[in-house]
């Protein structure tokens, strides 16, 4: 048995919309995402800076509750807020998801601070895209 402590790590950590639009012209209202129920907690982990829409995110499926990485919009997360993950639950996905010992170095105070920033200008730039 290894007395290893877990690691913790810093991310920004979002919830779920909770209403969204959805269909032709928005007619029909969804709740949540098809993976995450309404207001789920969502550690965000990684982000795709190219393409400025997605993100890589863990956290418990509206279903089987059981933890998992998927890549969600960014205009399907809301109160983005840098905090530090102790759960050694997402800390070994997240260790799963960067290459060997890469995670201290990619999820910083820094970092999490530059997403909270940046992401909400992505959700902006998509809805303003939307309805052009």
């Amino acid at each position: 048995m290894s007395n290893k402590q877990p690691e913790s790590y810093w991310t920004a950590v979002g919830n779920i919309i909770r209403e969204r639009p959805y269909g032709p012209g928005g007619a029909e209202i969804r709740y949540g995402t098809k993976h995450f129920a309404p207001g789920a907690k969502v550690y965000i982990i990684d982000w795709y800076p190219g393409t400025c829409d997605a993100v890589t995110v863990v956290g418990h499926h509206r279903k089987s509750h059981q933890l998992m990485k998927l890549v969600v919009r960014v205009e399907h997360l809301e109160n983005l807020r840098p905090k530090v993950c102790y759960s050694p639950a997402v800390s070994s996905i997240i260790e799963e998801h960067f290459e060997a010992g890469d995670a201290p170095y990619r999820l910083t105070r820094e970092f999490a601070e530059e997403l909270c920033a940046v992401l909400p200008h992505w959700k902006a730039e998509q809805q303003r895209t939307k309805t052009t």
